[in-house]
């Protein structure tokens, strides 16, 4: 489970997107959800590499590949100033990502992967909706998300070493897409209200995390549902 605070404020003498013109905030938003469609489409294609050909490279080298993205997460944040650069290490990011997701993807089987997709797009896509129309400030989210964050990581990692337990695992998925519903709705708050219009990749990256987490947690519920 991966969620970093990629919030980047403003530097002294930067526009954020809220003081900024129209045609600004209009750019920057375009910039960021074509980034982020685009990691989605790399994300799928590495999805699938890890459910058919790399299915057994990517099984038994899972904590490697955990160890990569975030040095990949890193280097994007690194990098996210710099052309050219900063899309490799974005996509770089996404496909690795996807590929990670394989042997998960692999184990539920299509008609799970398809319905956490379709709940993922539209919780996704209703929540920016309500931020956007809203215009409400969510920064108030910011302590109870970060101690959620860090209740479900503690109680995901005893689970796995400790109780092996379906129905905590159960519980900890539960928890986790009321979490990254949040963080939804955080980060894109903060995104419209915080961030220079040059970091639409420290924003695109914000937003797939919390993207990435949520369909991994749907997939957890749906899968042990199932079975």
């Amino acid at each position: 489970m991966l969620n970093f605070n990629t919030a980047q404020e403003a530097s002294f003498g930067r526009v954020t997107v809220e003081s900024g013109s129209l045609e600004d905030r209009l750019v920057f938003i375009k910039k960021v959800y074509t980034l982020l469609a685009a990691s989605m489409a790399t994300a799928a294609i590495g999805a699938y590499l890890g459910t058919g050909p790399l299915l057994p490279i990517v099984a038994s080298n899972r904590m490697i590949l955990f160890i990569l993205m975030i040095g990949l997460i890193f280097f994007a944040q690194f990098a996210r100033h710099k052309p050219g650069l900063n899309m490799i290490a974005l996509f770089s990011f996404t496909t690795v990502s996807g590929l990670t997701l394989g042997p998960l993807l692999y184990a539920v089987g299509p008609s799970i992967a398809t319905q956490a997709f379709a709940l993922t797009a539209i919780t996704f896509g209703g929540l920016t909706m309500y931020v956007v129309f809203s215009k409400k400030d969510f920064s108030f989210m910011s302590g109870f998300l970060m101690v959620g964050l860090i209740t479900v990581v503690i109680g995901s990692l005893l689970n796995m070493f400790l109780f092996q337990s379906p129905m905590m695992h159960f519980m900890m998925s539960g928890v986790g897409v009321i979490l990254f519903s949040g963080f939804i709705l955080y980060d894109t708050s903060n995104i419209m209200r915080n961030y220079a219009t040059d970091e639409y990749i420290s924003a695109t990256l914000a937003l797939y995390l919390d993207i990435l987490n949520l369909f991994t947690a749907l997939l957890s519920i749906l899968g042990l549902s199932r079975d």
